[in-house]
């Protein structure tokens, strides 16, 4: 039996889904759900539901940070009592987390050494994010040392994406040099909801063609041709595209 603890952390907030699986072959089931809301705009709020219990938003003192912020979370989980799957931190088996520069990485990610400090590499690509997943998977290693941390792309879905939506019109030599193309962003959310497109119309994921927006903070838009991605509109960086709420989007240079 595995658990596993799902985390996004953005630049404000940390948010953790708690799931159980016995088998590889069947989805997780959900167990718990827990956020920390508001750290650059204190005080932050905290929110946890796992069966019959339901916080609601309160109020805490003394978390300013994503590593705080876990911190936080992680001892709530193993002081629930309508959670019994986690009476101990070593129960958690597996962290997997949303990254959202992968950079290359055309799928999820082990996460060792090596994975850590190539994704440090990218962090300047996407500072409000990648940071804030770094520092999270640094103290999971440190709290959670038996659990395998994996890293989930956001940029993975975009993939395959073919040559001629992804290069820029520069010196094809300086581009392959400093990895500049189109990466593509929200892809976690693009593979989600062409799946569940696909499954509201009874179709083959592959013979799903669809016009996908992501609409939040962050936005953006997908085409998807045959389940996959063919194009996105944010580029090198997740500033391209269409204006979010910290992000004016394209701007002629």
């Amino acid at each position: 039996m595995a658990i596993i603890l799902s985390i996004n952390a953005g630049s404000s907030s940390v948010k953790i889904s708690v799931y159980e699986t016995s088998s590889s072959s069947s989805p997780p089931t959900p167990l718990a759900e827990a956020s920390i809301s508001g750290l650059t705009a204190p005080p932050a709020t905290f929110n946890l539901t796992a069966g019959s219990t339901n916080t609601g938003k309160q109020e805490i003192r003394d978390i300013d940070s994503q590593e705080s912020a876990f911190e936080c979370i992680l001892d709530h989980l193993l002081a629930c009592q309508t959670l019994p799957q986690i009476s101990d931190k070593h129960d958690i088996t597996h962290v997997c987390h949303r990254v959202v520069h992968g950079g290359d990485y055309p799928d999820a990610h082990i996460i060792d050494d090596n994975t850590f400090h190539h994704l440090q590499d990218l962090t300047e690509l996407a500072p409000l994010h990648n940071a804030s997943a770094l520092a999270i998977v640094k103290t999971c290693t440190k709290l959670l040392p038996k659990a395998k941390n994996i890293a989930y792309f956001d940029t993975s879905f975009h993939a395959s994406m073919p040559d001629s939506a992804k290069t820029y019109p520069i010196d094809p030599r300086v581009a392959k040099e400093n990895k500049l193309r189109k990466y593509g962003f929200h892809g976690i959310s693009y593979s989600f909801i062409t799946r569940s497109v696909a499954d509201f119309l009874g179709k083959d994921i592959n013979a799903t063609n669809i016009i996908a927006l992501h609409l939040g903070s962050g936005a953006s838009a997908c085409a998807v041709k045959g389940g996959k991605s063919v194009d996105n509109s944010m580029g090198l960086t997740p500033l391209a595209g269409l204006p979010g709420a910290t992000r004016s989007g394209d701007v002629d240079p």
